[in-house]
């Protein structure tokens, strides 16, 4: 008797897409995590200009903290929980930094999706991200 198994719209809650594909899943979780940077980005830096947030309980915040601003937002997307979790993680650990952490993850996959684009498979992408952070941290010691 062979096993049944369900088609992936079976498995999962109504309003779920499966998605297959560099186009489509990669391009699409870059696109999430890059509309994420793009709300933060304005707010970095000594001129960075304050934000005004209404979270779920219609509660008013302005402020130019891009952890507060993180905070309230209700993320559902997986790529973008995880830069909020990195932001959250940040602001654990260092206190501060939580900005510049989604801006640069956004600055990083917003030129894989350039490379992505021109042809570049993005197990061809990571080896050049390593090779740059090792020199990264070369220059810095």
């Amino acid at each position: 008797m062979a096993l049944r198994i369900p088609k992936p719209t079976q498995l999962f809650k109504e309003g779920y897409k499966v998605l297959s594909g560099i186009d489509e899943a990669i391009l699409r979780n870059i696109s999430a995590v890059l509309e994420l940077s793009e709300i933060t980005r304005t707010s970095l830096g000594p001129n960075g200009r304050n934000k005004m947030v209404i979270n779920h309980l219609e509660k008013l915040f302005v402020t130019n903290d891009a952890a507060t601003i993180i905070r309230e937002l209700d993320v559902i997307h997986p790529a973008a929980k995880l830069l909020v979790a990195a932001s959250q993680q940040q602001e654990a650990e260092m206190g501060d930094g939580t900005n510049f952490v989604v801006v640069f993850a956004g600055e990083l996959l917003h030129q894989a999706e350039c490379l992505i684009r021109m042809g570049l498979h993005p197990s061809e992408i990571v080896p050049g991200y390593e090779v740059a952070l090792k020199k990264a941290q070369e220059i810095l010691e």
